[in-house]
């Protein structure tokens, strides 16, 4: 076999492990960025922030059931639900980097999170007015409330026209 035929081979072979390994990177990140999803869906659904979103809720709409002595077990719950939001926009953001093409992860996130988002985004301040009441002092949550508002306005409309009721 002439030097040409076996360049040639080379070369197929080449190309044809680069676009293997090509497809396995691209395989990997779309595993890892759904696991990055349902783990961020986790985080705001479960544990600690789960118990947060309901203390919020019962101080939004009925503020009246939480004593004064547990003021201060709301604020935390507070922080704890922002706190959530930021890791949520940070993962959005980690999966969205990158990809320019059919992002299904980002899509899945972004369904799995979108009502607790829209919901948030509109009683959180409510939460927070009626929290620094009770407090009798203003809660500096600035960058952390940015967060939660950067995430509303990045979730597409297609995706709350598909969520809403």
């Amino acid at each position: 076999m002439s030097a040409n035929a076996w360049t040639g081979i080379a070369t197929v072979v080449s190309l044809l492990a680069f676009a293997t390994a090509a497809a396995a990177h691209v395989r990997q990140r779309r595993a890892e960025d759904f696991r990055l999803a349902r783990d961020l869906h986790v985080d705001l659904t479960t544990g600690e922030v789960a118990k947060a979103r309901e203390v919020l809720g019962t101080l939004v709409h009925d503020g009246s059931r939480i004593k004064d002595e547990d003021i201060p077990r709301v604020r935390t719950s507070y922080f704890t639900l922002l706190w959530c939001f930021e890791r949520i926009y940070a993962g959005r953001c980690a999966i969205a980097d990158g990809w320019t093409f059919g992002n299904r992860p980002l899509r899945f996130l972004d369904r799995l999170v979108v009502w607790q988002v829209e919901y948030w985004a509109e009683n959180l301040g409510p939460a927070k007015e009626a929290l620094e009441a009770r407090l009798g002092v203003q809660l500096s949550d600035g960058k952390s409330r940015l967060a939660l508002d950067a995430l509303n306005q990045a979730i597409p409309r297609e995706i709350r026209a598909e969520t809403s009721l």
